[in-house]
């Protein structure tokens, strides 16, 4: 059976503790965001009559933070590729895989939005000439979501399991992949829990797949499908280009309000859904199971 990436984590040359990895993760933060607006504000001044406010080109400056994050994991910990989920086999299956996950879920959402009268499809429009930015948005989006992923999960999730344990490194990350979105607009009792729950959702689903290519691709199709195919906003964000135009009425715990279906009842509740069949499907093949008792206390664990 193939060694757990937390197992493999523990390989690292350092590992650190809960409190010292969300300190580190928010420092991450902070120095990609840095890096992030001295690139954006340099090239403005090189290249002015490019439009770099545009939305795919706001997603392309998550590549600093991404960069941040490897550089830390690799010359800092030391930490091996499989301890942070990246795994060299079927990395192509899984990432599409996980994207038919994430397109299919926010789909449903929407289709649901629109039964219930949450939402309304008010048109359609897309011509040839608009395949180049669709193209480009698609890809712009697995750079933004890819980056969270791999910090929240490949890198934090797998940090604080490999020194604690799984259940408190999934908790732990999905706490702090809620608190990023913290200053988001429309954010409230119902986003919150729906950030939460897509945090336990990805790193349930990571545990499955032993990989972090499967939530790179469900989080990339979840914003792609959201914000550029129809018209809602992302975790607050509002886009400037999609292909289905979509309003909405009613009641923001029913149609998401400012901040998108993750702002909807409907997605959480089909998130909690997908969580069951994870567990579900996690002690079937004995991957959850109880950790023997510790010299101070029990502790439950995932077990690869």
């Amino acid at each position: 059976m193939q060694q757990p990436f937390y197992e493999i984590k523990k390989e690292s040359k350092r590992n650190y503790g809960l409190l010292l990895s969300l300190i580190i993760g928010v420092l991450l933060l902070i120095v990609g965001e840095i890096l992030s607006t001295l690139i954006q504000s340099l090239l403005t001044v090189l290249f002015p009559h490019i439009p770099w406010e545009a939305l795919e080109a706001q997603l392309f400056f998550f590549f600093p933070l991404l960069f941040v994050v490897l550089l830390w994991a690799k010359l800092v910990e030391k930490s091996p590729w499989q301890g942070l989920g990246m795994t060299k086999k079927n990395v192509g299956k899984d990432f599409f895989v996980g994207y038919g996950i994430g397109a299919a879920m926010l789909s449903l959402s929407t289709l649901i939005m629109v039964v219930l009268g949450s939402a309304k499809i008010q048109g359609f429009h897309f011509t040839l000439d608009m395949l180049p930015r669709v193209i480009l948005l698609i890809f712009a989006w697995i750079v933004q979501s890819s980056t969270e992923e791999i910090l929240t999960r490949g890198w934090l999730f797998s940090s604080v399991a490999a020194k604690r344990s799984v259940t408190v490194g999934l908790i732990a990350s999905s706490l702090f992949f809620t608190v990023m979105h913290i200053g988001n607009e429309g954010i409230s009792i119902i986003p919150l829990l729906d950030l939460f729950l897509y945090g336990v959702l990805t790193a349930l689903y990571m545990l499955k797949t032993n990989s972090i290519w499967g939530v790179c691709g469900i989080h990339a199709a979840w914003n792609f499908f959201q914000g550029s195919i129809f018209s809602f906003s992302v975790s607050g964000n509002n886009t400037d280009f999609s292909l289905v135009q979509i309003s909405i009425q009613g009641p923001e715990w029913l149609s998401g309000g400012k901040f998108g279906v993750e702002g909807s009842i409907i997605s959480v509740l089909i998130q909690a859904i997908f969580i069951l069949w994870l567990i579900c499907d996690l002690k079937q093949k004995n991957h959850l199971v109880k950790k023997t008792e510790t010299d101070k206390n029990k502790k439950i664990a995932f077990m690869g």
